[in-house]
């Protein structure tokens, strides 16, 4: 319903209650502001023609109910079901063959030059590094970025003697084999292909796809790991698409009722879910990962807000009536007295309204039906 239907619609009922018995007022009137109701949450948020404020009010009979004029900020909030994700997953694949002796247990953290799974009852060792290990080491070798990126991991875990660099020398060799002997490896200066994994940082277990005795094969999957950063990934309502705004302030709520503010990172395009229902998907980044503590994989609530209006005078929009002479007017309640007051509208959110005009003050009440 556009402003011009919902401002008609009003105008045809103040007629109709003209001719209608004084009884019957009443009745009309909450109709008129569920009708109002309606054409809010059809258009959403929207701004309604100014009305002049400037006429004299009228005594009116006591309502049903009534609401206080609340100041504060007018906010629209789409809320959405969210779930927490870890960033960085992948899966780590395994290149030796042989018997799983020990896996990690998910959450767990494995740090540079740690024990990331076994075979053989030989550990398969975490190193740092940007670049995948697809070659066996060993004196020799042709000079490579790898190389320079296992001396490196040498030298930062005290093995060292050897200049960092491409080439893998004869103290490179001297290197390895302390650091073989020191980890229950064979000592002969080679690390076959598989030994070693490199990743850019330290790894948390999401999951493991082998368990101790399981067979494995090169390029099999082994680990599923992620980084650290958490996000949040949600899915806002299409027809709340306007909200989803990359930058814009989010509020993360846990299941422990407690919440961290966030920021929306991406937005995605629309798509469909398997109950037919169009959808947009997000992703949220918490302003700390810190302050979601332990909140691991976990279903949260997210809510995107954005602000219509500051530091406004605000009432129900179910508050509205017909004005004469067209526009809108509220009944103040004080007293057991009801005065009808014309009114200026403003901005529109989730079911309130902006208002001034003569009379109209935080803290008084204004009439309202009981639908």
């Amino acid at each position: 319903m556009t402003q011009e239907d919902a401002e008609t619609v009003l105008l045809q009922q103040q007629q109709q209650q003209q001719q209608q018995r004084p009884r019957l007022r009443r009745i009309a009137l909450v109709a008129l502001a569920a009708g109002v109701v309606l054409a809010t949450a059809l258009a959403g948020t929207y701004f309604l023609r100014d009305t002049t404020a400037e006429e004299p009010v009228t005594r009116q009979k006591l309502p049903p109910g009534t609401a206080q004029i609340v100041r504060g900020d007018l906010v629209t909030e789409a809320v959405a079901t969210g779930a927490v994700r870890f960033t960085g997953a992948r899966a780590v694949k395994n290149q030796l063959t042989g018997i799983v002796t020990w896996a990690p247990s998910p959450n767990s953290v494995v740090n540079q030059g740690k024990r990331l799974y076994s075979v053989d009852d030989k550990p398969v060792f975490l190193l740092r590094g940007d670049l995948p290990a697809w070659r066996a080491f060993q004196r020799g070798m042709p000079d490579g970025a790898d190389v320079r990126m296992l001396e490196q991991n040498l030298a930062e875990l005290g093995y060292t003697g050897f200049t960092v660099d491409d080439e893998f020398s004869e103290k490179t060799e001297a290197a390895v084999k302390r650091w073989q002997k020191n980890n229950g490896l064979t000592s002969n200066g080679k690390i076959e292909l598989g030994r070693v994994v490199f990743a850019p940082g330290s790894l948390r277990i999401q999951s493991t796809d082998v368990h101790s005795g399981d067979p494995v094969a090169p390029a099999q999957a082994v680990l599923k790991v992620t980084g650290f950063q958490r996000l949040v990934s949600a899915q806002i309502p299409a027809k709340e698409e306007a909200m989803a705004v990359k930058g814009v302030k989010a509020r993360i709520e846990l299941p422990n009722g407690q919440h961290v503010e966030g920021i929306v990172s991406s937005v995605g395009a629309e798509e469909t879910t398997q109950d037919n229902k169009k959808v947009v998907p997000i992703t949220v980044r918490p302003e700390s990962s810190r302050q979601l503590g332990a909140v691991q994989s976990t279903d949260v609530v997210v809510v995107l807000r954005r602000t219509e209006a500051e530091d406004v005078l605000f009432v129900p929009v179910t508050a509205l009536l017909p004005a004469e002479g067209g526009g809108f007017a509220v009944q103040l309640v004080k007293g057991g007295k009801v005065t009808l007051a014309k009114v200026k509208t403003g901005a529109f959110a989730d079911g309130r309204v902006e208002v001034t005009g003569p009379g109209i003050v935080e803290g008084a009440r204004v009439g309202v039906p009981r639908l």
